[in-house]
């Protein structure tokens, strides 16, 4: 890919829009329907060796393009790309920029859509679940609960809460899980903060309210301890990661 190949195998071939600058032909090896190229006329390897002008050419062909696709093949949705290189996957030396036609239930899942071209192991593709979390306030002092050995995060510390069922509001939850995880009721009071989460397998958004202990003993039945603390104790606790942000919104917000 250090030297350019002697004729380009793309000037021969039939042209879909073209201006001063660049044109535009179909894929021969089309991965959707109406996939095409834009591509410079002067013969570079990499985009970025064109001039200001050619450059900008070859992107107002692009959404040229795009408009003129989006009418052809009833489609609003692309993804735009480059090959810029060997380890990128150019194997032709003339710059070209893909246009991808992307229809629904064309993949099953087309959340990340350039970022599938490697493995993903950021959790962006993770399952997101909705789950809240009541900070439980008495006295000056909080409720936190450390998760049984034998849950997922066992040992560590949390506001107790849990998953936002279908149809469920947060308040709703908030009383089921309480009382299912302590027996106890509660008044939900103001909405605190958000915190996100990528774990190893799920996403989780957690939303934090303050919450009142109206009756009932706390009888311990997903956790082995509780503990009432302040918020400067908070960090002598090993807390979920999701739950972190929670400790830090209570001790800027003096809560």
């Amino acid at each position: 890919m250090n030297k350019l190949i002697e004729d380009s195998p793309f000037y021969d071939r039939t042209r879909i829009l073209e201006n001063e600058y660049a044109f535009a032909i179909y894929d021969g090896f089309a991965v959707s329907e109406g996939h095409s190229l834009v591509i410079p006329k002067k013969q570079v390897i990499s985009i970025f060796d064109l001039d200001v002008n050619e450059y900008h050419g070859c992107m107002d062909l692009v959404k040229s393009l795009s408009e003129f696709l989006a009418t052809t093949f009833n489609t609003t949705a692309f993804n735009i790309g480059i090959n810029n290189g060997i380890n990128a996957g150019q194997t032709i030396a003339h710059a070209h920029i893909h246009i991808i036609p992307r229809y629904k239930n064309d993949v099953k899942d087309p959340r990340g859509g350039v970022r599938n071209m490697l493995p993903d192991n950021s959790g962006y593709l993770n399952k997101t679940i909705d789950v809240v979390a009541g900070v439980i306030k008495k006295d000056g002092k909080f409720l936190i609960a450390r998760r049984s050995k034998d849950k997922h995060l066992g040992g560590y510390w949390e506001y107790a809460g849990g998953k936002v069922e279908e149809g469920e509001s947060d308040q709703l939850t908030l009383h089921r899980e309480l009382n299912e995880e302590f027996g106890i009721q509660v008044e939900v009071k103001q909405y605190l903060t958000t915190s996100f989460f990528r774990y190893e397998k799920i996403n989780v958004n957690l939303k934090a309210y303050l919450v009142k202990h109206l009756s009932g003993d706390f009888v311990l039945r997903d956790h082995d301890a509780i503990s009432w603390v302040t918020s400067e104790e908070l960090q002598n606790f090993e807390f979920a990661p999701a739950d972190i942000p929670i400790n830090q919104f209570i001790i800027d917000h003096g809560l």
